[in-house]
């Protein structure tokens, strides 16, 4: 091959997870930290063209803050092929511990980005109840199962007034009683695309109403979102995501480093 046929950008996509006290950095400080990780790791990336040029790097969607993360991705256009286990103890030496790499692998530079292809997202709910409360699994399976029969959560979030959209973004759910991670554990399979997403904490809130015994969605009273909800019925809750998933034509989930160049 000649070097005028040679690639001149290499994609490369790394996972990396959102723990611990990072867990609360809002996403634009978490693409912040992601570019100087980059930067700290040598890595030789590409930058835009125009009058304000940046890295070239495009991440997955962003997270509520407060969630964790086992599995988010970042895409990073590279002006040099470096070798993938190379670049990945590079980026694992620059990153600080509760951001840090897990693997990465060059995909082609044709691939979609992240946010058009990853369109299904899994969370892992840790719910504690207050000690005045007695709960079993079985009240919030019912408490689920009629927010799904909604087919739809109004909620306000600052002044706009927004529909989370339950009967399209939610494809499945599951309940078991807890251990270290809460009294309950609340596994959810969900639709992420561009017409909206689950909002894990709206989900909460409502469930929180119906565990009270009130209206879940009243028209008048919206669910105001705070971020992180300030519940009743429930004293607190861990959310962690656990899958990002490409679905292909066929519906099944593909990870997202699985199209290896």
């Amino acid at each position: 091959m000649s070097d005028q046929n040679l690639p001149s950008l290499f994609r490369l996509r790394v996972r990396y997870i959102k723990h611990g006290r990072l867990a609360y950095l809002g996403h634009l400080e978490v693409l912040h930290t992601i570019e100087r990780v980059i930067r700290r790791a040598a890595l030789p990336y590409a930058v835009t063209q125009g009058f304000s040029p940046h890295m070239r790097v495009g991440f997955s969607s962003a997270l509520p803050v407060g969630t964790s993360s086992t599995c988010e991705y970042y895409d990073v256009f590279l002006t040099e092929l470096v070798p993938h286990a190379e670049a990945l103890q590079r980026l694992v030496a620059a990153s600080p511990e509760d951001l840090m790499t897990q693997e990465c692998a060059y995909v082609d530079v044709r691939t979609p980005a992240l946010t058009a292809q990853i369109t299904r997202v899994g969370y892992r709910v840790g719910l504690f109840c207050r000690e005045s409360a007695s709960f079993e699994s079985s009240d919030i399976e019912r408490g689920l199962d009629a927010i799904a029969r909604l087919g739809q959560i109004p909620y306000a979030r600052g002044k706009k007034s927004k529909v989370m959209d339950i009967e399209r973004t939610l494809v499945g759910y599951q309940v078991a009683p807890g251990a270290a991670l809460g009294d309950f554990i609340v596994q959810l399979d969900t639709r992420c695309d561009n017409e909206g997403a689950l909002r894990p904490e709206i989900l909460l809130a409502a469930l929180d109403r119906f565990l009270l015994g009130q209206e879940i969605s009243p028209e008048e009273r919206p669910i105001v979102s705070t971020g992180i909800q300030d519940l009743v019925s429930i004293k607190s809750y861990r959310v962690e995501r656990v899958f990002q998933m490409v679905e292909d034509e066929n519906g099944s989930l593909v990870d997202p480093l699985a199209a290896r160049r």
